[in-house]
């Protein structure tokens, strides 16, 4: 049987000259896309093999070609309709950009720019200079410079000061990240020697002095952004950190995390530390991400005292985790947006986060008004208050007051309904399930999303 389908498979040639690939051949190179047939070929050949594949006639197989090149040209990353609620949601981004950092970028993309030089000397210079005045500005610090993301910024920044010596941090502050990325990893990466004293709920400032040696090299504490332990808890204040730290003449470092230069308690949220707060408490060295709660792109800020911001410059990692010009530019309107009188009507981030209740109620009514003037009668809009959140470690255990649109429809399951609204066009809507009902929360979905839900749904009624 096997011996058969092999030699039903069609021959290269033969594959290439099929009608259905002349739109393909026009437009792409053809010796690529040759191997890509061959390759597809082979792989059936694997299948056939292995048993996957038990039957095929020519048909079969030059759609299983078009399929293969078709996912190999298809858009890897596109924008899409985010629906969650969650506003710093990893899988699709985290932060979305304002429009002038946008703009800010692309006026660097299309040609040269002034990345590392100084226009007034005309000399060379270091690109991640122009941020340090902005920084340093905004929190405070002394200096500051800007690495590619924020395990990047603690790893050159343990590196810088304690390479080969023990860095002491709490049990309860050893992290994972995304992407199953640990502290003690980025650590032992560093070219540090981890000591971990305390206990999961509870680390005394003795616990830090007592395991003080001629080793030691710095005392590091971490945000616990994505979680939070509860009930018999203390914790090392900063003040307490910076005060052995001078008092031992060794260095303190603080992994922020996120990173947040406007209070949100200002806002009606939970508080959540604030740069400048850890600056205040006398911390030698910080870091955080840029692409969280500060509303800019990928990247970790490193902040702190001159010598020491220097000391990271100078580094040898600094030349393999810098930024290139366009987050660069991002970054600098980001930080900008910061100088204005509301960070709300320039930052995209801090207004989906503080947005009020009121709002999202009369966008959630919006929305549905839109949707039942196309909709047929037997699909049912409703709006309903719901809980978002801000994603990414921010407030992991404080939910926001939201607004949604539930859709039901009886011929389609809400599951098919989600899937569906992905895959229908090449712009995805991603909403969530809830109560056998699909909802779409307002908070996170702009104004331009609207016409790209109204395409996938009619799409998806078209094919019922």
């Amino acid at each position: 049987m096997k011996k058969e389908l092999f030699k039903m498979i069609p021959k290269v040639d033969l594959v290439i000259e099929d009608e259905r690939l002349i739109p393909i051949f026009e437009n792409y190179d053809r010796k690529l896309i040759v191997k890509i047939i061959g390759d597809e070929l082979n792989l059936l050949r694997k299948d056939i093999a292995s048993g996957k594949v038990k039957s095929l006639d020519y048909d079969f197989v030059i759609k299983r070609v078009l399929k293969r090149i078709n996912i190999i040209l298809s858009d890897f990353t596109t924008a899409m309709v985010n629906g969650t609620g969650i506003v710093l949601n990893t899988g699709l981004g985290r932060a979305p950009l304002s429009k002038s950092a946008v703009e800010k970028a692309l006026s660097v993309m299309e040609g040269y720019s002034t990345l590392e030089v100084d226009v007034k000397s005309g000399k060379r210079g270091r690109r991640e200079d122009k941020i340090d005045s902005l920084v340093s500005l905004l929190t405070g610090v002394e200096a500051a410079t800007v690495v590619n993301n924020n395990a990047a910024a603690v790893m050159i920044c343990l590196n810088a000061l304690a390479e080969d010596k023990e860095v002491i941090i709490s049990r309860g502050e050893q992290v994972e990240i995304g992407g199953s990325f640990r502290m003690p990893d980025i650590i032992e990466k560093s070219g540090c020697i981890m000591k971990e004293v305390g206990a999961t709920n509870k680390t005394h400032p003795f616990d830090y002095e007592n395991n003080i040696t001629e080793n030691t090299g710095a005392l590091v504490k971490v945000h616990t952004s994505n979680y939070k332990v509860k009930g018999f808890v203390e914790e090392t204040s900063l003040e307490e950190i910076s005060d052995i730290a001078k008092r031992y003449k060794i260095y303190s470092y603080y992994d922020l995390g996120g990173g947040i230069i406007e209070d949100l308690g200002k806002y009606g949220l939970p508080h959540e530390p604030l740069v400048q707060e850890s600056i205040r408490a006398g911390i030698d060295l910080v870091s955080f991400s840029g692409d969280k709660v500060l509303g800019g792109p990928q990247c970790g800020i490193i902040a702190g005292k001159r010598e020491l911001v220097e000391k990271v410059k100078k580094n040898p990692y600094m030349r393999a985790f810098r930024l290139d010009k366009i987050r660069l530019a991002l970054l600098e309107e980001t930080l900008k947006g910061y100088l204005k009188n509301s960070i709300r009507e320039v930052n995209t981030t801090f207004n989906l986060l503080t947005m009020g209740v009121d709002e999202l109620e009369n966008r959630a009514k919006r929305l549905k008004e839109f949707l039942v003037d196309f909709l047929p009668d037997d699909w049912k809009v409703e709006t309903e208050a719901i809980e978002d959140q801000a994603g990414s470690g921010t407030m992991p255990t404080q939910l926001l007051n939201g607004w949604a649109i539930s859709i039901d429809q009886k011929k389609v399951s809400p599951n098919k309904l989600s899937e569906q609204m992905r895959v229908k066009s090449s712009t995805p809507v991603f909403g969530f399930v809830r109560n056998e009902k699909y909802y779409l929360s307002v908070r996170t979905i702009f104004d331009k999303d609207y016409q790209i839900i109204e395409e996938n749904l009619k799409a998806i009624i078209d094919d019922l």
